[in-house]
């Protein structure tokens, strides 16, 4: 900038001068006094333009390499450097467990004594609201009682559902109108089947004349399981009465996917 103005300074003085003697020249050749005067103030408004032209041309050049300027992005990692590690995921949400049964209760369960089978998956919404237990009197083995245990569920809706074991006394329900195959890995995938609706027998129906939800017993070495719904688990939970079935295909899907929660075995097949 410096130089430029300087470069100016110098040209506009040259000027000045020339002007300056044309214009004695003038006075002389034409006898007119204020020629000198004239030139040198047309040298100084000269001066002036030439640097508010230069100031301004040094500005706009300033500013346009200002507004092409922009940061470079460079890149934060080293090279050869390894790949960051992903975050672990995050821990299961409290009350994440198997069958959603917590450990006291599983406890509570196991402490029968026998193999204990729940839902390996469970319908989302459902919760266990009950649990009941029965362990047989070692004192009193003439009532030839075993062990038997439900575990109830149910959701918002007042959907329910109940997974029940017997040691013993099981017998063959009647048969119902509708009946749908189960194939439960954990029992070999037998000729078991969800039985739904109405009693086939009218005499029955008469008497029992509502819908009916339960699978067949599922025999294992400690005894037989089973899923029942609404109107086995009012007989015997009377704070669940009016609670409504599960569908039948949401049933099934449970069933097969029984597994085992003692410690001995946690997946296909018993101990």
């Amino acid at each position: 900038m410096a130089r430029v103005i300087g470069a100016v300074v110098f040209i506009t003085m040259a000027t000045a001068i020339e002007f300056n003697q044309i214009g004695i020249l003038g006075k002389i050749s034409m006898g007119h006094k204020h020629t000198s005067g004239w030139s040198w103030h047309l040298g100084v408004l000269l001066l002036a333009l030439t640097l508010a032209a230069a100031c301004k041309g040094q500005t706009a050049q300033s500013d346009s390499a200002a507004s092409n300027t922009q940061p470079l992005q460079t890149e934060t990692s080293t090279p050869g450097a390894p790949e960051s590690v992903p975050p672990a995921p995050p821990p299961p949400p409290e009350g994440a467990y198997l069958a959603q049964l917590p450990p006291e209760q599983t406890s509570q369960l196991t402490n029968l004594g026998v193999d204990v089978v729940a839902p390996g998956a469970v319908p989302p919404t459902f919760s266990v609201v009950d649990i009941r237990t029965v362990q047989p009197d070692a004192e009193a083995p003439g009532l030839d009682m075993g062990a038997s245990y439900m575990v109830v569920y149910q959701d918002p809706t007042n959907r329910c559902f109940a997974v029940e074991f017997a040691a013993d006394g099981m017998g063959t329900p009647p048969a119902t109108e509708n009946r749908i195959p189960i194939q439960s890995p954990l029992f070999n995938d037998q000729d078991y089947g969800l039985n739904y609706g109405p009693f086939q027998d009218e005499a029955i129906r008469v008497q029992f004349p509502g819908s009916n939800l339960y699978s067949d017993w599922l025999i294992g070495p400690a005894g037989a399981y089973r899923l029942i719904g609404s109107t086995y688990i009012s007989d015997f939970f009377p704070a669940l009465k009016g609670c409504q079935d599960i569908a039948p295909e949401a049933a099934v899907s449970i069933v097969e996917s029984f597994t085992v929660l003692t410690p001995q075995a946690m997946g296909d097949g018993f101990p």
